[in-house]
């Protein structure tokens, strides 16, 4: 979105969710009180609630708390700020992670709250980065998801992993990792499948 920010667009839903709750001017009256023909419709409130992620960068530091969707309107900054968020910190690079995963984490935050941020130990991840850990741990897979930006390792300050793990397989949309001795999950949205590391 470029004139039309996600801030400008919540302030205008929410307003006008106000005007919805006073008396409807009536077509006549709106188009004498503005000068232009108007359309009056019935209900003019959002049908969907915004959509806020709030998840930190273990690595770096970063934080990103913010509106990312409102039903059918995505928030195009905000994906291009998670992006950064979650690129190759070792290399510095960014790519566009799949939007698919951004919508299985909101949906993993819907269900635990906003109080404590997901925790980002490894979204995207270079070849030359995946090789490197590949080579050092061994437990790596040749052709990761991390590398197409399709998945994510994470954990939630003060939720077990078990817990993270249940509501990650019920989304039934990707590949769920469980990694309960180094207490993270490993989420992608490639094929069904379910695996402990």
């Amino acid at each position: 979105m470029s004139e039309l920010t996600r801030r400008s667009l919540l302030q205008l839903s929410a307003g006008l969710v106000a005007g919805a709750t006073t008396a409807p001017l009536t077509p006549a009256a709106a188009t004498a009180s503005s000068g232009w023909k108007a359309i009056v419709h019935r209900d003019v409130r959002p049908k969907a609630k915004p959509q806020r992620l709030f998840i930190q960068n273990q690595r770096t530091g970063e934080v990103f708390n913010d509106f990312v969707r409102q039903g059918a309107f995505v928030f195009d900054e905000a994906y291009t700020e998670l992006d950064h968020l979650m690129r190759d910190w070792r290399r510095d690079e960014v790519i566009s992670m799949d939007r698919g995963l951004i919508d299985l984490l909101l949906a993993v935050q819907q269900e635990f709250g906003h109080e404590e941020p997901i925790t980002v130990i490894s979204g995207y991840r270079s070849q030359s980065t995946n090789d490197m850990l590949r080579r050092r741990m061994g437990k790596v897979a040749q052709n990761s998801y991390h590398i197409r930006g399709m998945a994510v390792d994470f954990r939630i300050k003060g939720v077990s992993t078990g817990a993270l793990r249940q509501v990650a397989i019920h989304q039934n949309a990707g590949g769920v990792g469980y990694y309960p001795g180094s207490r993270f999950i490993h989420l992608d949205t490639g094929p069904i499948r379910h695996w402990r590391g």
